[in-house]
């Protein structure tokens, strides 16, 4: 059995890049603001505001964007235009090593040996445009460049501090012509992840708290240390 914990970087791309890309949506004015609990609470009175407040963005846009990544295959797969889904792919083999020297981290009560993984992955992800107009196209096109850069770095949606690298590496044509839907396919990398966190090397290693010392000698080799002197102590 493994002491090492499971990895979220998975779900830290994936949340960080819809939360680009719907964040720029709501900024853009074409999609309401679900993180307001306030206004969208999980229930049946949120659910029906969010359609009425897509609906107001119809009449005033001419139509609103909305943006699906992990979800269920239906929601996803239903043609409602237009729309932006984020398709995951997965981990391939990445460019990098890691240092197979030992580290130590403090865990507070003591320290952890730990090794970093042996190799890095890169993780490949699509974002499919849909749309059934050229403006509707050309605006789903600003708001993907606007929201994950062709070549650039993304914050966590969880730690702004952290970042992680994503460039864009293919783009592929899915346009129905038969059902009037004009698809673009952007391909991106985000290469050199770790798919686990940092392996623990052996249990755990215990802080020193204090150091006794007694300078008298002979006490010592006596077997009289301590007895009837007090020691020097360092903390």
């Amino acid at each position: 059995m493994s002491a090492t914990p499971l990895t979220d970087i998975q779900e830290i791309i994936e949340r960080s890049l819809f939360h680009r890309i719907r964040q720029e949506l709501v900024d853009k004015s074409y999609l309401p603001d679900v993180s307001d609990t306030g206004t969208y609470p999980d229930n049946q009175t949120g659910w029906d505001q969010w359609e009425s407040d897509i609906e107001a963005i119809v009449t005033a846009m001419g139509f609103a964007i909305e943006v699906f990544s992990t979800g269920s295959n239906e929601a996803k797969g239903i043609k409602k235009v237009p729309r932006i889904v984020i398709e995951s792919g997965n981990f391939l083999p990445g460019a990098l090593g890691g240092d197979p020297r030992r580290f130590f981290t403090d865990e507070g009560a003591d320290f952890k040996a730990k090794v970093t993984p042996p190799q890095t992955v890169d993780f490949y992800v699509n974002f499919c445009l849909a749309s059934n107009t050229t403006s509707q196209a050309r605006i789903l096109n600003a708001i993907l460049a606007l929201a994950v850069p062709r070549r650039g770095y993304i914050p966590w949606w969880n730690d702004a501090t952290k970042t992680f690298f994503a460039r864009s590496i293919n783009y592929y044509d899915r346009t129905n012509e038969d059902e009037g839907i004009i698809e673009h396919v952007f391909a991106y990398e985000i290469p050199d992840a770790w798919d686990h966190e940092d392996i623990e090397a052996y249990a755990s290693i215990a802080k020193i708290n204090e150091i006794t010392l007694n300078t008298n000698l002979q006490k010592y080799e006596d077997g009289s240390w301590g007895h009837d002197s007090d020691p020097l102590v360092i903390t």
